[in-house]
C-alpha cells in the first residue's frame, strides 16, 4: 500500500512538470517576441532546454507508464508552437530603417534658401538702356563723337592726336587756347575754367578777357598745367605733340580739337565742346543762338544784288599779310556779304602780299584786322598816302577801315560779331549803326 502510495506521487509530479514547464516556455517565448530587435537572438536557445528537460524527465516514469502517457503527447505539441512564435520575430529588424528621413529633409531646405540670392543678378544689365535724352538727335552726326548714342561716362571722342577717352564729367578745365576759352564760357560755369593762358587775359586778343582777370594764368609748359590737377585738356592744333605726350603720361586727358571756319563747322565745334564737357543741353541751346545769329545777319546781307570787293590786309613789321580762302577773316568777310579779293585771287590762308598784288586785286574796301597798339592806324595812314595806290577805289574813296581784331582773327564763334561790324559799314542803311547784344554765357 505504502509502494503504491510513493508511485502515484510521483507521477502526479511528473505531470506537474510536463503542464507547469509547457506553459513557462509560452510565456517566455512571448516575452522574447515583444522585445526589440536586439533580443531576437536569445528566445530559440531558451526554448530548447526546456524540452531537453522534459524529454530527460521521461524515465523516472517507467513505473508508472500508462498514466503519464496520456499526458505526454500534447506536451510536445505545446512546446513546439513557442517555438514557432520567434520564427517570426525578425520582420520587425528591418523597421529601423526609416529612421534617415529626417536627414534627408534638412538637404532640399539648404538649396531652396541658396537660390533666391542669385536672382538680383541680372537688374544690372537692364540700367544701359535708359530712353534717349530729348537733346540726342542734335549729336547725330557730329564730328569727333564716337559713339553719339553714348551720353553716359565714359565716352570717346575723336580729336587731331586720336580717339581719346573721358572718364567721368571733368569739373575742372584747362584750354591754353583763346578761341576755346571763349567757346569754354559760352558752355560751362566759368568756375570749370580753373586755369587760362596770358593772351585770354589780355583784352587786345581776347573776347572774354574782362571775365578771366581773376583765373589763375599757365604757360603751355606741361608742369605749370599738371600742377593745377585738370580733370580735361581741350586745346588747339597749335599745341606741341610732346606737351600732349608730357599730360597724357600724368593722367590727364587731353584732346586737341580745330575751331574750322564755316557756319556748320561752328556748330559741329560747339556741339563737340558741350559732348566733351557733359554740357549737352546747353550746347544745343547754344549752338540755337548763334545760328539765329548768324542767319538772321546772312538774310540781310545775302539779299544784296552786288558785293563789294573787300579785301583785309595786316602789316607786321616790312611785310603786308592779307587773307584768302578759308582763313577767319575770309569767312567774316563773306557773312558780310563781301566778296573776297584775295580768295578770287587764288591766294589761301594768310599769306604775304606786295603793293603790286593788292593793286592786282582792285579792291573797294580794305579792311585792317590789326590791333591798335601794333600801329593799324599808322599802317592805314601809310596806304592812303601811298602814291602807287592813289588809283585804287579803296584808296581813293577812304574806305579803309580799321576793325577790331579779335572779332575778326578770333577762331571762335566771336567772329560772327566781326560779319556784323563789316555788314554795318558796307550795309549801313541795311543795319544802321546799333549793335547785337553780347553773346549768352553760361550760368
Amino acid at each position: 500500500m505504502r509502494d503504491q502510495l510513493k508511485g502515484l506521487l510521483v507521477s502526479m509530479r511528473q505531470l506537474r512538470s510536463f503542464v507547469v514547464l509547457p506553459i513557462l516556455a509560452l510565456v517566455l517565448a512571448l516575452a522574447f517576441s515583444a522585445c526589440g530587435p536586439e533580443d531576437d537572438v536569445s528566445p530559440p536557445p531558451a526554448a530548447t532546454p526546456q524540452v531537453v528537460r522534459a524529454e530527460r524527465a521521461s524515465p523516472p516514469a517507467a513505473t508508472a507508464q500508462p498514466t503519464p502517457e496520456a499526458t505526454v503527447e500534447p506536451t510536445p505539441a505545446a512546446t513546439a508552437r513557442p517555438t514557432a512564435s520567434p520564427a517570426a520575430t525578425p520582420a520587425p529588424t528591418q523597421e529601423p530603417t526609416p529612421t534617415p528621413e529626417p536627414t534627408a529633409e534638412a538637404t532640399p531646405t539648404a538649396t531652396a534658401t541658396a537660390t533666391p540670392e542669385a536672382t538680383p543678378e541680372p537688374d544690372p544689365t537692364e540700367e544701359p538702356t535708359p530712353p534717349a535724352p530729348a537733346f540726342a538727335e542734335a549729336f547725330q552726326g557730329v564730328q569727333g563723337i564716337v559713339d553719339p548714342s553714348n551720353f553716359g561716362w565714359p565716352r570717346e571722342v575723336e580729336g587731331l592726336n586720336g580717339v581719346v577717352s573721358i572718364p567721368a564729367k571733368p569739373l575742372s578745365i584747362i584750354t591754353a587756347s583763346v578761341g576755346h576759352d571763349e567757346m569754354t564760357l559760352a558752355i560751362v560755369p566759368i568756375e570749370r575754367l580753373i586755369a587760362v593762358g596770358g593772351s585770354s587775359k589780355n583784352a587786345t586778343y581776347s573776347n572774354v578777357a574782362d571775365l578771366l582777370q581773376e583765373k589763375t594764368e599757365i604757360s603751355r609748359d606741361p608742369e605749370t598745367i599738371i600742377a593745377q590737377e585738370p580733370d580735361i585738356m581741350v586745346t588747339s592744333p597749335f599745341f606741341s605733340a610732346d606737351g600732349i605726350a608730357a599730360l597724357t603720361k600724368a593722367g590727364i586727358p587731353v584732346i586737341q580739337t580745330e575751331l574750322t571756319q564755316g557756319p556748320e563747322a561752328r556748330i559741329n565745334n560747339i556741339l563737340l565742346m558741350g559732348y566733351i564737357y557733359g554740357e549737352e543741353a546747353r550746347a544745343v541751346a547754344f549752338a540755337a543762338e548763334v545760328r539765329e545769329r548768324y542767319e538772321s545777319l546772312v538774310a540781310v546781307t545775302g539779299a544784296v544784288e552786288e558785293q563789294p570787293r573787300v579785301l583785309a590786309l595786316t602789316q607786321f613789321g616790312d611785310k603786308i599779310w592779307t587773307a584768302g580762302k578759308d582763313s577767319t577773316e575770309g569767312g567774316v568777310i563773306s557773312a558780310a556779304g563781301g566778296l573776297n579779293v584775295a580768295a578770287e585771287a587764288g591766294i589761301e590762308g594768310n599769306q604775304t602780299t606786295s603793293l603790286e598784288g593788292v593793286i592786282a586785286m582792285n579792291p573797294e574796301v580794305i579792311v585792317i584786322a590789326q590791333p591798335v597798339e601794333f600801329g593799324a592806324n599808322e599802317f592805314r595812314q601809310s596806304l592812303l598816302e601811298n602814291e602807287a595806290l592813289a588809283e585804287l577805289p579803296a584808296v581813293k574813296n577812304e574806305a579803309i577801315y580799321v576793325v577790331e581784331s579779335k572779332h575778326f582773327t578770333t577762331l571762335s564763334y566771336w567772329n560772327i560779331r566781326g560779319a556784323e561790324d563789316l555788314a554795318r559799314i558796307l550795309w549801313p542803311d541795311a543795319l544802321g549803326d546799333s549793335e547785337r547784344p553780347p553773346f549768352s554765357l553760361a550760368e
